[in-house]
């Protein structure tokens, strides 16, 4: 029984035909994780080699998260039918409440230094930055694996054996 096809959601902002948010998304989202483990290694230890990293960490993720949020607003702007996904809300709302918390992360690391801020506010923002970081990537995840957003609209989907038997591959 063949299985009904599936179409997907094109994107608005590619680059070469691909989707060009998915390309940037790994990047915040690794810097924000390191982040929180420089913190906690800080809490641990004490060395403020550790303040240091997280505070570069989470400079370097701001900026990888402003550009990847260029690309979603650009996908979530010029697509109806991603606008009309309550994922796509709880993912773009999420990634906006996320940054705000590491703007006012990153501003206490400025204004009072990196390490004296880490202890309580750096580390208890990290750490919800975290949390909301697993949903709001899951969100993401949903989009594209459930609803197919940045896969072809053109192409149908495909399981591993058909896509195989299409290149002349037998199993």
């Amino acid at each position: 029984m063949a299985s009904p096809e599936i179409k997907g959601i094109a994107t608005t902002a590619k680059l070469g035909g691909h989707p060009i948010h998915p390309m940037l998304v790994p990047f915040p989202i690794a810097l924000m994780f390191a982040t929180f483990l420089c913190d906690l290694v800080y809490w641990g230890s004490g060395n403020p080699f550790w303040a240091d990293a997280a505070y570069w960490s989470l400079l370097v993720a701001i900026v990888g998260a402003a550009l990847a949020a260029m690309a979603g607003f650009t996908d979530f702007l010029g697509n109806a039918q991603i606008r009309a996904m309550n994922a796509a809300w709880q993912h773009m709302i999420g990634n906006v409440i996320l940054v705000v918390l590491a703007l006012v992360s990153f501003w206490l690391r400025v204004t009072e230094g990196a390490a004296e801020a880490v202890l309580p506010w750096g580390l208890l923002l990290s750490t919800v930055i975290f949390a909301l970081l697993l949903f709001t990537a899951w969100k993401g995840g949903d989009m594209v694996y459930e609803h197919r957003v940045g896969m072809h609209p053109e192409a149908p989907a495909e399981t591993s054996a058909s896509a195989g038997q299409d290149r002349g591959l037998h199993a």
